[in-house]
């Protein structure tokens, strides 16, 4: 049976159910705002192409060819948009996880710097003293730092004395560019209460993480992992001068922006709560209230594995909810960290890395386990960054005993996943959010680096991405913008690396290599993991995700066809426009040349 044949009943049959047909006499009681023509991707299995959509009031009435769609159309208030040859027709994206507001607040606030891939100890240093004199001159005594080589400078790292030196007196914390550690000053040290105001030093261990020593037992300066957050949340940098009402809602809107011109609907926010306590969720609630959001933007709530009681934080995560929580900013996921990151030695691996280090989880299965089950029971969802493969059979173990089946416990990244909890997670509908790109070589001599201190067996199958989908894991893509460098993070440069291998370095121009080519993926799976199965992930699916009579109105115009183009040619693909709840909320500009 032909499709038309079959969309013909179906779309009687649909719109008998919303009351715009009279079966008897097909006379149209119900117009559609806007009717779409094109070809339409619509990532429902059941229904997986269309040529017409209609929509009414923010939701897709009607979803099949042009001969359906017409009785939805009203000549006189009826908005006809004709893609027809000129790309796709696509749902909006998800991004699984990523950091656009604390990117965005940076570039806003006073006390804020990014640095450079390329910058050298010297350049870091340069900048930073010109960073904290405009601070300090615009009365600030606190500075916050983001995106430092850690490969260039562990090699060559500026001592605490440069550090000092190079800080105009003010507090400052500067992290690394994937976010797991940091160089601070100081006075940072002394505000964090790290230090006493004579130099002694009170704390040497922290739960989770760990702060370099010298010879003589005094901090270098160096802090890895969970140490970072310790200095955040005790003083040593100072919230309010960092991040205000103004900052906090431009830094929303700027990520809103970057998000709608790439192709995004929906984007979790995977730092809420590490500017400022409060100020990004009141600043999503405003925006949403006053009209102004036109994304899904899922916040989560970061707690430590040094705090004491989870349980308060819980709570504080829940109160949040009551207070800011839309219909559009969703407060439901708490986050820690599982481990830190094997490019350190900080991921938790099962066999321990060439030089013996053996970097544990920083939680335990049975501490893990409670909190889920506290969790899920107050509708909360666990979202857990894990990289290595014993931090992930952990994390897996953790969320089958004391996780439901209703909440979509997440885990973020999963560099190395054993052959035999694939199917745990599987079962146990564990959401995973992966980075599509990140099986692609970071740079020159990476491989080298790497092999320093992992085995062959670890580089080679780092990201699994194939192994996922073979496994049926609903497997959802993530930027981790921007602390992913330099990998693209619109859609389109995702899907193109996870199919083809092939990406430049942008600080070389060179082709990077590959380091598993069997994980490769079709263009038919990357589009599933960043479209229905990035809603899956965050318990959205019945509503977002795909374009299906009843789900909001969500999708993108692209300038090309991705299913049909060559693979080599899908980076090149722009947004046209975005639409969100059946409006249209991004035009790209006309290209001039």
């Amino acid at each position: 049976m032909s499709k038309k044949k079959i969309l013909f009943p179906i779309s009687l049959v649909i719109a008998t159910a919303v009351g715009s047909f009279s079966l008897m006499g097909c006379q149209k009681i119900i117009s559609a705002d806007t009717v779409i023509y094109g070809t339409i991707m619509t990532a429902n299995t059941n229904n997986p192409t269309a040529t017409a959509i209609a929509i009414k009031d923010g939701k897709y009435i009607y979803v099949g060819d042009e001969n359906g769609v017409k009785p939805y159309i009203d000549s006189n208030g009826t908005n006809i948009v004709d893609h027809r040859g000129k790309g796709m027709v696509m749902p909006g994206c998800t991004d699984g996880h990523s950091h656009y507001t604390m990117k965005f607040g940076m570039e806003k606030m006073k006390g804020g710097i990014m640095f450079d891939l390329k910058d050298d100890k010297a350049s870091v240093l340069s900048k930073l003293n010109a960073a904290t004199l405009k601070a300090k001159q615009a009365g600030k005594k606190t500075l916050f730092g983001f995106g430092w080589n850690y490969v260039a400078l562990t090699n060559d790292p500026p001592t605490l004395r440069e550090l000092d030196d190079n800080s105009n007196g003010i507090s400052i914390i500067i992290f690394d560019q994937g976010g797991h550690h940091a160089f601070c000053n100081s006075e940072c040290l002394r505000r964090s209460g790290i230090i006493d105001g004579k130099g002694g030093v009170l704390i040497t261990k922290i739960d989770g993480g760990f702060l370099e020593l010298d010879k003589n037992g005094y901090p270098t300066g160096y802090a890895e992992e969970r140490v970072t957050g310790y200095m955040m949340r005790n003083g040593g940098i100072d919230y309010n001068e960092l991040i205000d009402d103004e900052v906090a809602a431009a830094s929303i809107l700027d990520t809103q922006n970057l998000l709608l011109s790439t192709g995004y609907t929906m984007a979790l926010d995977g730092w809420s709560n590490m500017f400022h306590p409060t100020k990004l969720y009141e600043a999503a609630n405003r925006l949403d209230v006053g009209g102004y959001l036109k994304i899904v933007f899922p916040m989560t709530y970061e707690v430590e594995p040094w705090q004491k009681n989870i349980s308060d934080e819980i709570t504080t995560l829940v109160n949040l909810k009551k207070d800011y929580a839309t219909k559009h900013v969703l407060l439901d996921y708490l986050k820690l960290f599982m481990d830190g990151v094997v490019e350190t030695k900080t991921g938790a691996m099962m066999i321990p890395y060439k030089d013996g280090t053996d970097y544990k989880s920083f939680w335990s299965v049975d501490r893990l386990s409670d909190i889920t089950r506290e969790c899920n029971s107050k509708g909360v969802t666990v979202h857990a960054h894990v990289m290595g493969d014993a931090a992930i059979k952990e994390t897996t173990d953790a969320y089958i005993q004391g996780g439901d089946k209703i909440h979509r416990n997440a885990m973020v990244h999963l560099r190395n996943v054993r052959e035999e909890d694939f199917e745990r997670i599987a079962k146990n509908n564990i959401a995973c959010s992966a980075g599509i790109t990140w099986h692609v070589d970071g740079g020159e001599g990476s491989y080298e680096y790497f092999s320093k201190f992992l085995d062959d067996k670890y580089i080679n199958h780092s990201y699994p991405i194939k192994s996922f989908f073979n496994a049926g894991v609903k497997v959802s893509s993530h930027s981790d913008f921007p602390a992913n460098n330099p990998s693209p993070q619109d859609p389109f440069g995702i899907i193109s690396i996870g199919v083809t291998g092939q990406m430049i370095d942008s600080n070389t121009g060179k082709m990077l290599p590959v380091y598993d080519k069997d994980e490769l993926i079709s263009v038919e799976q990357a589009f599933e993991a960043l479209t229905i199965n990035g809603a899956w992930q965050l318990g959205l699916e019945k509503e977002r995700g795909s374009i299906e009579v009843g789900k909001y109105a969500d999708f993108v115009l692209a300038d090309k066809d991705i299913f049909t183009c060559e693979a080599s040619e899908i980076g090149n693909t722009k947004v046209v426009s975005t639409w969100f709840e059946g409006k249209n909320v991004f035009t790209a500009k006309p290209n001039v040349n």
